[in-house]
């Protein structure tokens, strides 16, 4: 399957979560600049990141036609200022968004110096964004709602086959209250739900959630039930 709808909640293999209702897609943690980052602490890897988030991006538009795109926090990577990389390809891609549809960004916590970009882009950057009994936020912060949507975790489930070969897909976790993005972005991996413990999540929302009763939706060539949080960490 491609595609599953939970409470007036589309997930997908496009990474994004889908509002029918509201014409809304949400997206999360693509992380611009991350490459020159790591070619700044010494790991020297091919700048592959932006034709990436492009083809994603564009993949969700076309699909959902949304009247509304958006960024559900860490739309940046560097912490502590805008680096060149960062400035350029951030300002790339809302442009890009922009000539297709509206774009919104939540700040995450790495979204530091975010309105001086967004700022020149003409674009609005805020702390959460609430529709109907909905309410979207990073997730780096607790905040109170009905349903939410985040991101922040990075989701993942570490699959090993026979001879002990392994791959990390990334995925949502969905339970009626709480739906938990992937990350957009290809170099971000974040916590393995086969294997962590509820106090190594990242999250202080998923922290307070029933870790063991999420399900698990993986994207791989579709999108692939794997039972729940709980049941894998037992196989």
């Amino acid at each position: 399957m491609h595609e599953i709808e939970k409470d007036g909640i589309v997930i997908s293999d496009t990474y994004a979560a889908y509002l029918p209702e509201h014409g809304i897609a949400v997206v999360s943690d693509l992380h611009i600049g991350y490459e020159g980052v790591l070619q700044r602490e010494g790991v020297m890897i091919p700048k592959y990141q932006k034709k990436i988030l492009m083809e994603r991006l564009e993949k969700i538009i076309e699909k959902f036609e949304p009247e509304l795109l958006i960024i559900n926090g860490d739309f940046k990577h560097e912490f502590g200022k805008n680096l060149r990389q960062e400035w350029n390809e951030a300002m790339e891609l809302l442009e890009f968004i922009k000539n297709k549809t509206n774009v919104l960004l939540v700040r995450g916590n790495h979204d530091n110096f975010l309105k001086t970009i967004a700022s020149k882009a003409d674009v609005r950057v805020v702390e959460h964004y609430k529709v109907g009994d909905i309410t979207i936020f990073h997730g780096h912060k607790d905040m109170k709602g009905k349903k939410k949507i985040i991101g922040h975790e990075h989701p993942s489930i570490s699959l090993r086959d026979a001879v002990g070969a392994m791959v990390k897909l990334p995925c949502f976790l969905i339970s009626d209250s709480i739906t938990v993005l992937p990350a957009l972005s290809p170099l971000a991996s974040g916590t393995d739900v086969s294997t962590a413990d509820k106090e190594e999540y990242l999250s202080p929302v998923l922290k307070k959630e029933d870790i063991e009763n999420l399900e698990i939706y993986a994207i791989a060539d579709g999108l692939l039930f794997f039972s729940t949080v709980g049941k894998i960490r037992r196989l």
